[in-house]
């Protein structure tokens, strides 16, 4: 997870670079001759010597030391990606925003008098036509008249209400959707307490989806990758990017597995693959699940739209790695052009 979120980091420093940037040396030449006396009303020409150059002044700019650190990170760290394909990547138990992507994290809002209230999810993203449960929470306060609204944050139009009931310390109501919620919502939660009304607010994003896994085929090898095809049911045509994770059958993390594709409508397939440093000499059956299926915008000002799993996970069966190649990873030439970058700019003194 670190190593991911150290390349992540690579465009803001690049960004930073441009502003600590030292600023261009200027050379002027001393004045003091110039005050010392004044000159002759015909100063006497110098002579130029036949064929000599122009005298030409060299500045060399050096980066701040603390960029230069930090390309020297980013070059280690980068160097190091390189290792394995962007396709496969090693997952562990502490990658938890990859082990659960869409987990709604709730936030604690203090109150007067040292009460609080929180809102809390199941999730973060939705699909049709999946409910919305929604709680609060109430700590170290009474409050009354406890309701909920579900606001498109495009339109700012009123999606769906509620009341709330529950005991004194947690309230719950249930939204159910329509068939045209589609991107991110607002969630308002209003209660009054010692005469005053307050709101809390949240979002939360509903999607239709416009394609759905259904099914898994039959695992085979190619190269240094187990290719895992998975068939899906299109309803909007366009370019795909599909994430899974994959586990031992005791659920132990193994791999990211990444694949991207342009799809048309109806039965179509996308084959992830997982490369075989990865497997860690696990032959498997192995656990598919974790599912996070976009369609990305084909335009500016397009959202991306979210697709679906009918079942939350696969299991896979045994599977013969000797069937792999034990040969390294070979990054492609603008990987390559990459990293030399890097560790040109990490090692400029």
């Amino acid at each position: 997870m670190k190593k991911v979120l150290v390349i992540l980091s690579l465009s803001a420093v690049l960004a930073g670079l441009w502003f600590f940037w030292p600023a261009p040396a200027v050379v002027s030449l001393p004045q003091s001759a110039q005050a010392a006396a004044p000159m002759p009303d015909n100063p006497p020409q110098p002579v130029r010597k036949p064929g000599a150059a122009p005298q030409q002044i060299s500045v060399t700019e050096k980066i701040p030391e603390p960029v230069s650190e930090s390309f020297k990170l980013l070059a280690s760290a980068y160097a190091a990606e390189l290792e394995l394909p962007a396709y496969s990547r090693p997952l562990s138990a502490d990658d938890e925003h990859l082990l659960n992507p869409n987990r709604y994290i709730p936030q604690s809002v203090p109150l007067q008098g040292g009460a609080s209230a929180t809102i809390v999810l199941p999730k973060y993203r939705f699909s049709y036509p999946e409910t919305v449960p929604v709680t609060l929470e109430v700590t170290g306060l009474q409050v009354f008249d406890v309701s909920v609204q579900l606001t498109s944050e495009r339109s700012g139009d009123s999606a769906a209400t509620a009341e709330m009931r529950g005991t004194p310390q947690r309230y719950s109501a249930t939204l159910e959707p329509e068939a045209d919620w589609n991107g991110a919502f607002e969630v308002q939660v209003s209660f009054s307490a010692n005469g005053q009304n307050q709101v809390l607010k949240t979002g939360i994003e509903y999607y239709n989806p416009v394609a759905s896994i259904t099914g898994v085929g039959q695992v085979r090898g190619l190269g240094s990758d187990m290719l895992i095809p998975l068939q899906l049911d299109v309803q909007q045509a366009g370019y795909y990017r599909l994430r899974a994770n994959l586990f031992t059958e005791q659920r132990q993390p193994l791999a990211l597995l990444t694949a991207t594709e342009q799809l048309a409508g109806g039965e179509q397939e996308i084959i992830l693959r997982a490369y075989k440093a990865v497997l860690r000499n696990n032959s498997g059956p192995y656990i598919l699940g974790t599912f996070v299926l976009e369609k990305r915008p084909a335009a500016p000002g397009e959202l991306t739209q979210y697709g679906h799993s009918e079942q939350a996970e696969y299991t896979l069966d045994y599977f013969s790695l000797s069937q792999l190649s034990d040969d390294p990873w070979q990054p492609n030439e603008q990987e390559l052009q990459r990293l030399q970058f890097l560790q040109q700019i990490a090692t400029q003194q």
